[in-house]
């Protein structure tokens, strides 16, 4: 029986528009999972500087790593450690997660509720798939923007991709805005509360996350969040 559970369903909007938003009050967590949820966010403390920011900016800290799901049984196997490749521009060597977010029950379980809500037929169930984790935290200053990564509009290269945020300090923007092949915006909205989330069909938007900057220039801003990319495996 699945663990985490929502009161909206998503399904039906990532089928008819390639993606939906889900709202932290939507989501349903039990209390075996809540201290899990509590002990994913001290990870975050360790995350080291992303070494691929443009002219030594030092504003961005990440983890990542991999898994196997199977979606039969819902079992997720840790894969051994890659670069993240993402486009023949964009192939990068980050930082592990750490063993104990690798062993979180409740990251494990968001992504299996994730999974949940795509739009699969019964083929896509069969497979495997290759689900990708990033644990990232942006810092800014009042005189200098915390840019997400990547910078721009894009897409990861996955299926589907969720983006949860996890923390948002005295931040302004971080707006998260989807596109079609066109670069027509069709939406933006911002994240404001933790476990608040994106879920979208990659293979048919594109999308960016707009620089932080704090709200009071006297303290650095934070926004934190937690991604999964979904690649279906070949049988």
């Amino acid at each position: 029986m699945p663990l985490i559970d929502s009161s909206r369903p998503l399904n039906a909007a990532l089928a008819a528009q390639g993606c939906s938003f889900l709202r932290a009050d939507d989501l349903h967590i039990p209390p075996a999972l809540r201290q899990a949820w509590l002990s994913l966010l001290i990870d975050y403390a360790d995350l080291p500087a992303d070494a691929h920011l443009p002219a030594g900016g030092k504003h961005r800290f990440r983890r990542c790593g991999r898994y196997r799901l199977v979606p039969a049984s819902g079992e997720l196997v840790r894969l051994p450690h890659a670069d993240y490749f993402q486009s023949r521009a964009i192939n990068r060597r980050f930082a592990p997660l750490a063993d104990t977010t690798f062993d979180n029950p409740f990251l494990q379980e968001l992504i299996r509720f994730d999974f949940r809500q795509f739009p699969l037929d019964a083929a896509a169930l069969q497979s495997d798939w290759e689900v990708q984790v990033h644990l990232i935290r942006v810092t800014a200053r009042a005189d200098a923007a915390g840019c997400p990564s990547p910078e721009g509009i894009h897409r990861d290269g996955a299926e589907f991709v969720a983006v949860h945020l996890t923390e948002l300090v005295n931040a302004a923007g971080g707006e998260v805005s989807l596109y079609d092949d066109a670069r027509r915006l069709l939406m933006s909205r911002r994240l404001e509360r933790p476990l608040d989330g994106c879920l979208l069909n990659d293979a048919l938007l594109w999308h960016q996350a707009a620089p932080i900057l704090p709200q009071d220039g006297r303290h650095q801003a934070i926004r934190s969040t937690l991604t999964f990319a979904y690649h279906r495996l070949s049988a």
